[in-house]
């Protein structure tokens, strides 16, 4: 007897000695139970300055755990901005905006937008509306810009086009952002003796915003929008309008790309192959996107605080006739794409 109350001790020791004092992963609460509504959306900053680096941010609170999604769009602009997460609480923290778009086109000034809370797997829907006095500018600390095109074109930047070619600025009101834009285009029957319609070099000591690039690639992309009018080749059935970048490098400091001696990265071929404006955006140390190209002779380090120049190529299939690529606002942003 002595025995087995010994035994019985020693079971319910174990017993309760494995019990653990928190609980691991969702609670049921979290994974089952209603939605409530604690605290209502609340908007915290409206009729918010931009331009000026003001931001807005959000308040709300539930009663579970849950992936929430706040939908800012644009009713002048068309503009979208995503913000999500999950939690049980929508702060500062989490849902921040600082004026920067998630789809095109970019917020305006003067602009009302809805606001629009939702949630996964519930119903539940809570609006609102937001105002923006001025709309975001992006030509900040985080951000150095090569061009816009609004002032025109620069005369320092290089270029050539094939005869017949056309290369213009443009502010028709078609601009991607701001009031210009860079306007590429082949003849109506395209360049039947050459892939290459023309390209642009954007030198960096005459970039609209000469700030030093970060040497991290890993942190530093290049942006670009890119307009497209998806024509297609009869022959062939491809896109008729090919863009091209190239990225030459300067790493001996004399204002200069050698390409014995020096890198250049650059983009396969991009198939313009949809209609208006899109956004490109390359991280600098995409190595995927972005290899060496087969002739860099450099140190084979990416180095984007010696990026000498920035080279953008339109290319189409001689046979495949008219071509065109649009481009605007050519601009490197620090730690996340301009649309993010």
């Amino acid at each position: 007897m002595k025995n087995l109350r010994i035994l019985l001790f020693v079971c319910l020791a174990v017993v309760f000695s494995c019990e653990k004092n928190n609980i691991e992963g969702p609670s049921l609460n979290d994974l089952y139970g209603e939605l409530d509504i604690v605290e209502g959306l609340k908007i915290i900053g409206d009729s918010v300055d931009f331009e000026n680096n003001e931001t807005l941010h959000f308040t709300a609170s539930f009663s579970k755990i849950v992936d929430w999604q706040i939908r800012i769009h644009g009713l002048t602009s068309g503009s979208v901005k995503i913000i999500s997460g999950k939690s049980n609480q929508i702060n500062l923290s989490n849902s921040r905006w600082d004026g920067s778009s998630t789809d095109l086109p970019f917020f305006v000034s003067n602009e009302n937008c809805n606001v629009e809370l939702t949630f996964e797997a519930h119903d539940d829907i809570i609006e609102s509306t937001v105002h923006i006095m001025s709309a975001k500018d992006y030509n900040d600390e985080n951000t150095v810009l090569i061009t816009d095109f609004d002032d025109g074109w620069n005369p320092n930047f290089g270029e050539f086009f094939n005869s017949g070619m056309v290369r213009k600025i443009d502010d028709d009101g078609g601009a991607g952002q701001g009031t210009s834009y860079m306007v590429q285009e082949s003849a109506p029957d395209g360049c039947p003796w050459d892939w290459l319609i023309g390209y642009v070099d954007y030198f960096s000591d005459f970039w609209f915003n000469e700030n030093t690039l970060i040497n991290d690639p890993s942190q530093v992309y290049f942006n670009i929008l890119v307009k497209g009018d998806s024509t297609i080749s009869i022959s062939d059935n491809v896109p008729n309008s090919m863009l091209k970048i190239e990225f030459y490098e300067d790493e001996n400091g004399d204002g200069n790309h050698d390409a014995t001696s020096e890198d250049m990265y650059e983009t396969g071929l991009i198939p313009v192959d949809w209609t208006g404006w899109r956004m490109i955006s390359i991280r600098y140390d995409d190595i995927e996107n972005l290899p060496a190209a087969p002739s860099s002779q450099g140190d084979g380090i990416r180095k984007p605080n010696e990026v000498y120049n920035v080279r953008t190529l339109l290319l189409a299939n001689p046979n495949s006739g008219f071509a065109k690529a649009d481009v605007d606002f050519l601009i490197w942003s620090i730690g996340s794409p301009i649309l993010n």
